[in-house]
């Protein structure tokens, strides 16, 4: 059986009724008591936690102790996942057509106009047909996406740097953070790399295989670090893909010394 983890706050929660059949219901619950006998009744687990550490706590709360090898699905969400992802119920009625590790978001919230409208409608004019999902590009230096400009994204990169000491603006923050981690490897990949990819709101699907791919060692210290500095959890929501296997983007290469200036040519921009 599939499963969902649900990280709430006080958000409306009575949707879950919706879930279909075929996921296991954990809701983790960090404000005021579950009180809606519809809700308890069709969750299999309701398991109250201390408000801190965001989502990214929960999650990671529920990896450590929550470890399957096999091929279902565990789908994380927040209590509210409809701002992010419009399509959610109907995306978990069709796992069958999902990928090992399946991004279920589309945009932050419209509202907020991020992305774009401009973006969000050329994506649909080129799916119009397919549930909503669009994961969303991102520079490990910036923080920012590559579309447009998001002053949010921006801002967590300003704060992960002063938080580190003014780290230097052209710092890796990934890798930085994944040094952190004690993620060597994956920090040593990201450091090679400009781009990295996420799904808005940390909502995700993972086969339970490539959930063990983080050791618990990493999982307990990321669990420490999320309590922690605020920028803690918006590094993380960018990271989910990455721990599972998604790749990073756009390698870098070491500096070339030139006896003269590079033309065109030279960096391959057109042909000699």
């Amino acid at each position: 059986m599939h499963s969902i983890v649900i990280a709430r706050y006080n958000e409306d929660i009575s949707w879950i009724t919706q879930i279909p059949e075929d996921f296991e219901i954990f809701l983790y619950n960090k404000g005021t008591p579950i009180t809606d006998e519809a809700v308890l009744a069709k969750a299999h687990h309701v398991i109250q936690r201390p408000n801190f550490g965001r989502e990214s706590e929960t999650y990671l709360h529920h990896m450590l102790n929550h470890r399957r090898d096999d091929d279902e699905f565990t789908v994380f969400a927040q209590g509210g996942p409809f701002d992010h992802s419009p399509d959610f119920l109907a995306l978990l009625a069709n796992w069958r057509d999902w990928a090992e590790l399946q991004p279920l978001t589309c945009q932050w919230k419209s509202q907020e106009n991020v992305p774009p409208a401009l973006v969000l409608d050329t994506y649909r004019q080129y799916h119009p047909d397919t549930l909503r999902v669009r994961p969303e590009r991102f520079s490990l230096m910036t923080w920012g996406p590559l579309e447009f400009i998001d002053t949010g994204a921006l801002g967590t990169g300003l704060d992960y740097r002063r938080v580190h000491g003014n780290l230097a603006d052209a710092t890796n923050i990934a890798a930085h953070f994944l040094g952190l981690a004690e993620l060597d490897d994956l920090a040593r990949e990201a450091a090679s790399h400009a781009l990295g990819v996420f799904c808005y709101g940390a909502i995700f699907a993972v086969q339970n295989r490539r959930l063990l791919m983080l050791p618990s060692r990493n999982i307990e210290i990321m669990s420490f670090l999320a309590k922690g500095a605020n920028c803690y959890g918006y590094v993380l929501e960018r990271m989910w893909l990455h721990f599972f296997g998604a790749k990073f983007e756009a390698k870098t290469c070491p500096v070339v010394e030139f006896d003269r200036l590079p033309g065109l040519a030279d960096t391959g921009a057109i042909a000699a």
